[in-house]
């Protein structure tokens, strides 16, 4: 019996399902190509911002003897802030973390939302003073301490406290746009009359890599898995061409590099959509830009499983008849922490029976079930596929600026690591198995969790 065919199913139902699951298949020569061409995007975009097979390649102040500078400070008494602005969630997230000789590390979080009211640079940046004030009186911190600000938009720094926020092709936030956003929050903080100071401005992908650093001192490359994807890795200032900081180009340490791997896909000869991908393309805010991210990210995976069972719908292959199924016909309505149901193994698929009963209001029936589960798994396995072997791209990339044969450490974070186990863990052995096909030693993953990126930006401001 083929992988994806449903006992109990009718010949219709099998076969449009077996249709599905053969567009969204891919092979292992097809992955080898994939991570083949975003080594080869990555290698472009060192050289040049305006390659059209290239990716942005921003580069970081942040190097990768960073694990030394965060060992040197918990060896005294220190202190950190992080502070994580999120604009496609539009929440605030501020940490800190204290260090003393001997004693375990302190770390306090707390999360804010950011107000409806906010549409503009000038009020952000207030609003993220006020958070601030907020969780240094909630925390008892006086005494002046540095903070780390990360921001989940593309970010060119300018020095290591600063960084302009460069053209965003989400449209996340467009009234961002050039803004120096250490700048900005440092005003409002000294308005507030606060004892703190931005001192590190990067991307959440370099943060979350920064993070990893501090538990597994050789990591050299990063992962997030969230409403978007990213990735980051540290290269040899020699081969950045186009990099203008004559100190930093002499460093003798590796640098960060923020991929911008969402941009991956645009232009591609790899990348190969569907024709429900295009349909998510075409109906989102940003058509034709982050051709990539669109196959493999949260905020869109729900989306494409929901037109995939909107044309079961439409040929009349599940549900009643009489059944109300309006609510499948309303874009972004099946989210994609729906899709934890593949993960039901009950006799009867009761979660996913009582998922589509609370949030659809449809009484399916077993074989109704079996469906959607199998969508869910065909759509999540696909993606963290692609995944894979991008990272793979990135690993051979971060193996060509080492001058040593040691095995490239990974870390991954974000929202689907805790919401979709079975993704991870595909993407994992996808890596390593194109890793392996592209004659790379087997790299070695390192799961954060969701949220690393603000405790990275704290951790960041101890760089020299």
């Amino acid at each position: 019996m083929p992988e994806y065919e449903i006992k109990g199913a009718t010949d219709a139902q099998n076969a449009l399902l077996h249709e599905i699951a053969n567009k969204f298949s891919v092979t292992d020569t097809h992955l080898s190509e994939l991570a083949h061409e975003v080594h080869v995007y990555l290698t472009n975009g060192l050289s040049s911002d305006t390659e059209p097979k290239g990716l942005p390649s921003r580069v970081s102040y942040i190097k990768s003897t960073i694990s030394n500078d965060i060992r040197a400070a918990k060896k005294r008494s220190s202190m950190a802030l992080g502070l994580t602005i999120s604009t496609s969630t539009r929440r605030m997230k501020l940490a800190s973390i204290k260090f003393a000789p001997g004693a375990p590390d302190i770390i306090n979080k707390q999360v804010f939302h950011i107000r409806d009211n906010v549409d503009s640079a000038a009020k952000l940046c207030e609003e993220a003073a006020v958070h601030v004030a907020q969780f240094i009186n909630t925390h008892g911190v006086h005494e002046p301490v540095p903070l780390g600000v990360t921001i989940d938009l593309p970010l060119e720094e300018t020095s290591k406290c600063g960084g302009r926020v460069a053209e965003d092709s989400r449209a996340c936030a467009g009234f961002l746009r050039n803004v120096d956003i250490a700048q900005g929050v440092d005003a409002a903080l000294l308005r507030l009359h606060l004892p703190v100071r931005v001192t590190s401005t990067t991307n959440c992908v370099i943060s979350s890599m920064v993070a990893a650093q501090h538990h597994f001192h050789s990591t050299s490359a990063a992962l997030i898995l969230n409403h978007g994807i990213n990735a980051a890795y540290y290269e040899a200032p020699q081969k950045i061409t186009k990099l203008a900081d004559i100190a930093l180009g002499a460093s003798e340490a590796r640098v960060a590099i923020n991929t911008e791997l969402a941009r991956f896909g645009e232009n591609s000869s790899v990348v190969q959509p569907t024709m429900w991908d295009h349909r998510v393309d075409r109906e989102s805010a940003n058509t034709g830009f982050h051709v990539f991210e669109k196959l493999v990210a949260d905020k869109y995976l729900g989306e494409i499983v929901r037109n995939l069972i909107t044309d079961f719908m439409d040929a009349q292959l599940i549900f009643a008849r009489d059944t109300d199924v309006s609510t499948f016909s309303e874009p972004y309505t099946f989210f994609t922490s729906y899709m934890t149901i593949m993960e039901d193994t009950s006799d009867d698929l009761h979660e996913v029976g009582g998922l589509l009963e609370a949030g659809f209001n449809v009484q399916a029936s077993y074989v109704d079930r079996q469906i959607v589960r199998a969508l869910c798994h065909i759509v999540s396995m696909r993606a963290a596929k692609l995944v894979g072997a991008a990272v793979a791209g990135v690993v051979k990339k971060a193996s060509e600026a080492r001058d040593d044969q040691e095995p490239i450490v990974v870390s991954i974070s974000g929202q689907l690591t805790e919401m979709n186990q079975p993704y991870v863990e595909c993407t994992i052995r996808t890596a390593k198995r194109v890793a392996h096909a592209l004659g790379l030693s087997e790299p070695v993953f390192n799961v954060l969790g969701e949220d690393g990126y603000t405790v990275g930006a704290a951790l960041s401001s101890f760089s020299n």
